[in-house]
């Protein structure tokens, strides 16, 4: 009597996920391209309030935020951190010195973060065999350019109206609720945590937010909006 027995699947090791397959800006790069690219690539993972790289670190590479939240900032002559950015998943940053000298701001992990560098020699290449992340570095500068436009006008403004732009902006990085202190928003907004903890209560008080030890909530964005406007 013959026997049949079916051929049972077998479970193939899935290849590695590639890591910069998980940005935006490398999913238009053929597979055997981005493989070569990632053999210069670092990944690592970054305790909250961990340093990145300092301001007088030599920019020699370009730098993706994987998972979590980076924050760019610079000390004044006083020894005061103001920050100019905070990138969120997929963002991209280190680039404005692009090699040339230092960096000119420090960054810092503002959450848990896990970041992707790639030397910029590297980067520079990939840029001119793929147009689109030629663009992407444009765009990505432009904003750097209408952020620090941003930062000059508002600087000389009333603290609560560099707070109120502070916390627009982070909204749009982590939503409606931002999970981080009064220290950490003072910073955003170039004043001190006096006045930062002053001017909050206040808002609180007039429904505009809501606090929890390190978190904050903001409950209507467009009331908030309209507040900033009329400062």
């Amino acid at each position: 009597m013959l026997t049949v027995t079916k051929n049972r699947p077998v479970d193939c090791p899935k290849a590695p996920k590639s890591p910069l397959s998980t940005l935006e800006l490398f999913k238009s790069i053929p597979p055997g391209a981005l493989r070569e690219i990632e053999k210069n690539i670092t990944e690592k993972t970054y305790a909250r309030h961990e340093y990145i790289f300092m301001e007088d670190d030599p920019a020699d590479r370009v730098w993706f935020v994987k998972e979590g939240h980076v924050k760019l900032a610079h000390y004044s002559a006083e020894g005061r951190s103001q920050t100019f950015r905070l990138m969120g998943p997929m963002g991209m940053f280190g680039v404005s010195a692009f090699g040339i000298g230092d960096y000119g701001v420090y960054s810092m992990a503002e959450t848990e973060a896990t970041v992707i560098s790639i030397p910029v020699q590297v980067f520079q290449e990939v840029m001119g065999r793929y147009p689109v992340i030629a663009k992407a570095v444009v765009f990505h500068l432009s904003q750097h350019l209408r952020r620090a436009k941003e930062l000059e006008a508002i600087s000389t403004s009333s603290a609560e109206k560099r707070l109120l732009h502070a916390l627009l902006e982070m909204a749009g990085e982590y939503g409606t609720t931002i999970p981080l202190t009064r220290r950490e928003i003072s910073e955003m907004g170039g004043t001190s945590v006096e006045t930062c903890i002053r001017i909050f209560s206040r808002l609180e008080k007039e429904r505009f937010i809501s606090s929890t030890h390190g978190k904050l909530t903001i409950l209507n964005a467009g009331n908030l909006r309209k507040r900033l406007e009329g400062l």
